[in-house]
């Protein structure tokens, strides 16, 4: 397991720096300090290591949201919480797995095949999904939010629209040509007010 965790983190870095196209099994041994061999009878093919990483970085946001959202408080207080982190996810420390994530999903979309392991993925993914959705059960037992029978499928089509906002902050963050006159930090601010304020009680 240790060893798997290990070329999972050296595949991070290489397909970072060299796209999922240009990464070579061969750079991310190099990486692992391992043989190619190695990599291979881990992940017998690229895809699966793409997958891998990818569901690897949800596996992390599982963890920081389930710690909001089983901590104290309202739904409300925890909905803030998570706009919060998810504004954090595109500053300077995170913007790896942002971006990662972004050219991912635009990797999935592009391939002409289904990937190999795709289904860990959507496992994880799935896992959210049941995360927000006990989320939402909560609005709706503690009156924190205004509840029209759509609460759930509101709460996730925000949480949505703000973690891609945030993705694609993360993305373009310091490529002067796709710049907006309106600062970020301003952006997320604005966003996240307009769904609190549609939700609040």
């Amino acid at each position: 397991m240790k060893r798997r965790t290990s070329i999972i983190e050296a595949a991070q870095i290489v397909f970072f720096n060299k796209g999922f196209e240009q990464a070579t099994m061969q750079e991310i041994a190099a990486e692992a300090s391992l043989g190619v061999a190695t990599i291979f009878r881990y992940f017998p093919k690229k895809d699966q290591l793409i997958v891998a990483v990818a569901s690897e970085i949800v596996q992390t946001e599982i963890e920081v949201f389930e710690g909001i959202i089983h901590d104290q408080g309202t739904c409300y207080d925890k909905l803030e919480r998570i706009f919060d982190t998810l504004i954090f996810f595109q500053q300077a420390e995170h913007q790896r797995n942002s971006k990662l994530i972004e050219a991912f999903e635009c990797y999935v979309s592009m391939s002409k095949l289904s990937l190999d392991d795709i289904e860990i993925y959507q496992a994880n993914y799935n896992k959210l999904i049941t995360l927000f959705t006990e989320l939402a059960e909560l609005g709706e037992q503690d009156g924190s939010l205004q509840t029209d029978g759509n609460t759930r499928e509101t709460i996730i089509t925000m949480i949505n629209v703000f973690g891609n906002f945030s993705k694609k902050m993360a993305m373009l963050n310091g490529i002067d040509a796709f710049q907006t006159q309106v600062n970020e930090v301003q952006q997320f601010k604005i966003l996240k007010k307009l769904f609190l304020d549609h939700l609040r009680a």
